[in-house]
């Protein structure tokens, strides 16, 4: 009896093409884990892109189809690592839902924490751009800027609300949200510039301090 073969649906994770797409998402991915580590460890100036070849165990010329160049790979972390920022601070700031002033508090304790998840990863950007010390944003470019973006008109969103019930100060939501990213931005240049100085509890308690005195309304 001749049997019959059931056709593989375009979706089957044993089809072939969808085997292929798998295979390069982790080629992608451990370049860019070889180029963190060695950005980390060397800096980004000092590495090379053979250095990045070497690490992920794969010719040079193969590195060049996933990435045209050491800038191009350089601009994917920090666009990644951003994203990362958002995804979790945006949802920070739906959790718990209708308490405004729960949402802040969660997102500065979330924030301290992936300050120090991310630390060397900011560390290796700070170097690359050094007028990150005085503007947080400079040197982000396309997806990275438009991630940062999108998560401080988040945190604008819930200052609104939050003045809307009378539960903030009546100042400008978008001085609000840019007031509390000056101060974690300060918290994050100091952990860059000296590793250690403060716990991820420290930057949320004093964070918390210095901005809910001014802007809770008693």
């Amino acid at each position: 009896m001749q049997t019959i073969g059931v056709p593989r649906l375009p979706d089957d994770p044993a089809s072939p093409a969808v085997s292929g797409d798998r295979a390069k998402d982790v080629r992608r991915r451990e370049i860019l884990d070889a180029a963190r580590a060695l950005f980390v460890q060397k800096g980004y100036r000092a590495t090379t892109m053979a250095e990045i070849a070497e690490k992920a165990c794969l010719a040079v010329g193969t590195l060049y189809k996933f990435f045209k160049d050491k800038r191009d790979l350089y601009q994917t972390l920090v666009a990644e690592t951003v994203h990362d920022f958002e995804c979790q601070l945006t949802a920070a700031l739906r959790d718990p839902p209708d308490d405004e002033l729960a949402q802040l508090h969660h997102f500065i304790d979330l924030g301290a924490e992936l300050f120090i998840k991310h630390l060397p990863a900011v560390r290796v950007y700070f170097g690359e751009t050094e007028a990150a010390f005085l503007f947080a944003t400079a040197g982000l470019e396309d997806e990275a800027l438009l991630s940062y973006r999108r998560l401080v008109a988040a945190l604008e969103e819930t200052f609104r609300r939050g003045i809307e019930k009378g539960r903030f100060v009546d100042i400008d939501p978008a001085v609000l949200a840019m007031t509390l990213e000056g101060v974690h931005n300060a918290f994050l240049t100091a952990l860059v510039r000296e590793p250690g100085c403060f716990t991820p509890q420290q930057i949320a308690d004093y964070t918390k301090r210095i901005f809910f005195d001014a802007v809770l309304r008693h």
